[in-house]
This record gives structure tokens, C-alpha cells and sequence, in this order.
């Protein structure tokens, strides 16, 4: 049947209003990496200008990660009663206060740094939830997809930006430019992101969404009736966040340590993580239409980043040009596993009224891992003075992601 000349506006305004509603979104996120991932691109020139240990800039780290993962389970419930609007707007406003102040606590010594970090813990912890929340309530199942996958490409991009701006700053002005650059750069997003709020604020029904499964998951997929099968998934997911904050956090320190390069050729270098990061997003996209299932094709994505951290440990990989490509491959399997299990997956619940917080629940899991990862593994380094004990770890977890996955997917049948 052919749509009529008025429900073809109707359709092509709804496709207008969900692609102005994803780009608002991806410009948010892509402020949140940034201001979220300022620090750990400065780490290394922060111990070497203030004298701090990395256990200590480590400990910062954790301490913001952690906030930032025990926020979620907050932030995802008042997604769910308050306006996530407002909640996103006092996360932009937050997170640039503490990146402006964060040159200052730097030179304050340990406590204030840990202070400053934790606070902008929680700060970021005000966007997943409230975002996955306007997503999923405004968005059919397929769009949802579609919109998380350009939410996760724009915190990817930012990543690149982040590393190549603390390099810039490191070599021609000192790195306290970079946390200025992106306060500023937050609280421009701000505006916009309030002065476009009345999109946010329209008729639901301009946005029809469907509460089932998109085109691409085959009619067999049972419904999810039970959540028991969510434990597994929640504690392969620590283990995926333990790799890819750690990776990240410390990817500078391996290439000045193993590699030997200084401290700005260190940071501009891992800005190929984030490349490796978005083809590995579109190789979980292709295969979770391939499997039709987001825990098979993170469990997949799991099993090669086991073989690459094995790869790690050959002596081979003590040449940048084989360490980085498999350390940018195993940080890129760990984006592309998350993208299926925090991202996606929670989109399967939206119908439920529940989707924040199970989102946060999901996404606090990745944090839990992450900071224990950013401190126990600076500390492992200190400790054995060599990075081959914490590749040896990275296999161990990675092994039992695999393992814990494979349960999941076994309890649902």
C-alpha cells in the first residue's frame, strides 16, 4: 500500500527528528570521552612534571573510574523518574569544572588530584544512562541500534582527538592546555545541548518505537523472559572493562617503556587505538547479524583478543611494529565486545520502563573492572619493573570472559 502525501511528511519528519535526536546525542558523548579521557592522555607528562608515582596518578585514575561506576547504578535510576535532559546538562557542567580545575589539583599533590578525579567520576557517570534512556524511549529497535553504533563511532573519534590534542599540548605549550581546552569545549556543548532541548521534549509518538527485535535477529531468537542468564554476562563484562580502560590508561606507558619513545610520540601513537576500536565496532555489528545474538558475537570478539594478549607475550611483539598493532587490536576487540553487551543489549529491555537502570547496572559492571585495572596494573609494572606479568593477566581474564560468555549463552537456551 502506498502512503499517502501526508504520511510521508509524517515519515520524513520522524526520520528528520531521529537524526537531529542522534546527532545531539553523538556531539555529547563525544564531549563526555573527552573530558573523561583528558587525564589519562596527560598521566604520563602529569608524574613527570609534578614528580607524582604513576601508582599514585593510578589511584586518581581508579578513584574516578570507581565514582564513575558506582554512579551508574544512580544515574540509571534517575533516568528512569527524572528529566534526562537536565541530568545530561549538569554532567556537561560538572565534568568542565573539574577539567579546569584539574592542572591546579595536579600541583596540590595526591589528595587533591584523587579528589578532583572522583568527583568527575560521577559527573560522567550522568550521560550513558540518561542518553540510552531519550535513545531507546524515542527510537525504534533498529534505529537504536543504528543510533548507539554512531554513539559509540563520535566516543571513538574523541578518543583520537584527546590523544592527539594532550600531544600537541605536551610539545609546543605544556599539558595543562589540554584540560582547559576541553572545559571550554563542554560547556559550549552545553548551550547547545539545552537551547536543543525542546527536540528532546516533543511528541514520543513522532518517533515510533517497536518492542520487538529488529529485521536482523533471526524469528527464532527467544524472548528473554529470564535474567539469571545476566550474571555471567555481568561478570565477563568487569573483565572487559579491567582491559579496555586499563589498556587505555596505560597504553602510553608501554610505548615510553617497551618502545622507548618520548612522551609525546608515547601519547600521539596510541591515538591508533580508536581506529583499530570502530573497525572492530563494525566487525561485532556484522557478526551479531551473522550469529544473531549479542553475547555470541562478543564472545567471538573475546576469543581474539585472547590470542593477540598471547601474542603479547612472544618476544617477537617487543618491536613497536608488532606490539602496537596487537595491543591496538586487543584494546580494538574490547570496544567492538562492549559495544554488543553494554550497548546494544540494553535497547532489548526498553519495553520493560526499565531500560536506565539496567543500562547503568551493565555499565557500572564495566567500571568495576576498570578500576581495579588502572591501579593493580601500574602496580604489577612497579612491581615486576617488566609489562609481561600484566600481558600475562590480561590472557587469564580474557580466558575466563570466554568462558563466562559461553555460560550465558548455554542458560538461555
Amino acid at each position: 500500500m502506498r502512503m499517502t502525501s501526508c504520511e510521508s511528511r509524517r515519515a520524513t519528519s520522524a526520520d528528520g527528528d531521529a537524526g537531529r535526536l542522534v546527532t545531539l546525542c553523538c556531539a555529547v558523548y563525544f564531549t563526555s570521552y573527552l573530558t573523561r579521557k583528558c587525564y589519562e592522555a596527560s598521566i604520563l607528562s602529569i608524574c613527570d612534571d609534578t614528580g607524582l608515582a604513576r601508582t599514585v596518578a593510578g589511584l586518581a585514575g581508579a578513584a574516578a573510574v570507581a565514582l564513575y561506576g558506582a554512579g551508574q547504578f544512580v544515574t540509571g535510576l534517575m533516568a528512569d523518574r527524572l528529566d534526562a535532559r537536565k541530568i545530561v546538562l549538569a554532567a556537561l557542567l560538572l565534568t568542565a569544572a573539574c577539567n579546569a580545575a584539574m592542572p591546579a589539583a595536579a600541583a596540590g599533590g595526591a589528595g587533591w588530584l584523587i579528589a578532583v578525579n572522583a568527583v568527575n567520576g560521577f559527573a560522567q557517570a550522568m550521560f550513558w544512562p540518561p542518553l540510552v534512556k531519550i535513545l531507546a524511549g524515542r527510537l525504534d529497535t533498529a534505529r537504536y541500534k543504528g543510533a548507539v553504533f554512531a554513539v559509540n563511532i563520535a566516543a571513538n573519534v574523541a578518543l583520537i582527538a584527546v590523544f592527539a590534542l594532550v600531544a600537541g599540548c605536551i610539545r609546543f605549550s605544556g599539558w595543562h592546555w589540554g584540560f582547559a581546552t576541553v572545559a571550554a569545549f563542554a560547556i559550549a556543548v552545553a548551550a547547545v545541548w539545552w537551547r536543543a532541548s525542546s527536540l528532546l521534549g516533543g511528541d514520543p509518538s513522532r518517533m515510533p518505537r517497536q518492542d520487538g527485535f529488529d529485521e536482523a535477529m533471526p524469528s527464532c531468537s527467544p524472548p528473554l523472559a529470564g535474567l539469571r542468564w545476566l550474571l555471567p554476562v555481568a561478570l565477563a563484562i568487569i573483565c572487559l572493562g579491567a582491559l579496555r580502560d586499563g589498556i587505555e590508561a596505560w597504553a602510553p606507558a608501554i610505548m615510553s617503556d617497551r618502545y622507548g619513545l618520548g612522551a609525546s610520540n608515547a601519547v600521539f601513537s596510541v591515538a591508533l587505538l580508536p581506529v583499530f576500536a570502530v573497525a572492530s565496532m563494525v566487525a561485532a555489528r556484522a557478526l551479531r547479524r551473522r550469529l544473531g545474538d549479542e553475547v555470541k558475537a562478543a564472545l567471538t570478539l573475546f576469543a581474539v583478543g585472547l590470542a593477540c594478549a598471547l601474542a603479547l607475550l612472544l618476544p617477537a611483539s617487543g618491536h613497536i611494529a608488532s606490539g602496537l598493532p596487537l595491543l591496538s587490536l586487543l584494546s580494538a576487540t574490547m570496544h567492538g565486545a562492549n559495544l554488543m553487551l553494554v550497548c546494544e543489549l540494553p535497547g532489548r529491555f526498553a519495553a520493560t520502563g526499565r531500560v536506565g537502570t539496567i543500562s547503568g547496572a551493565l555499565n557500572a559492571c564495566v567500571y568495576v573492572g576498570a578500576s581495579i585495572s588502572i591501579y593493580g596494573f601500574a602496580a604489577l609494572r612497579e612491581h615486576f619493573a617488566s609489562w609481561n606479568p600484566v600481558f600475562g593477566i590480561w590472557a587469564l581474564l580474557l580466558s575466563l570472559a570466554v568462558a563466562l560468555c559461553s555460560a550465558a549463552f548455554r542458560s538461555r537456551k
